[in-house]
């Protein structure tokens, strides 16, 4: 049940990965790009943290605490789903 849900996790984070570069190529520079691409980084760096929370587990027994760090990792996930999809409604008029 852990590896899965960190596998879904880890899918949920490449989306937003490509999601945030699609949105980067909207922004082009000023400040609206240079947070874009901070944010772009974090999302990486998120996503890097799945695949090695994905090692850690590997080959483990299932522990409660590690499926409670999982599901934390997923609501995470979908909270930078979120925002992602905010800052794209806010930069659709600017179009």
């Amino acid at each position: 049940m852990t590896l899965a849900l960190i596998f879904v996790g880890f899918i949920l984070m490449a989306f937003n990965t490509s999601f945030g570069c699609r949105l980067r190529r909207k922004a082009t520079g000023g400040l609206i790009g240079d947070r874009l691409t901070q944010m772009l980084a974090m999302i990486a760096l998120f996503a890097l943290g799945y695949l090695a929370v994905g090692v850690l587990v590997f080959g483990r027994r299932g522990v409660s605490s590690m499926l409670t760090l999982s599901g934390i990792l997923l609501a995470g996930a979908e909270f930078v789903t979120l925002v992602l999809t905010l800052v794209r409604d806010v930069l659709s008029p600017l179009d």
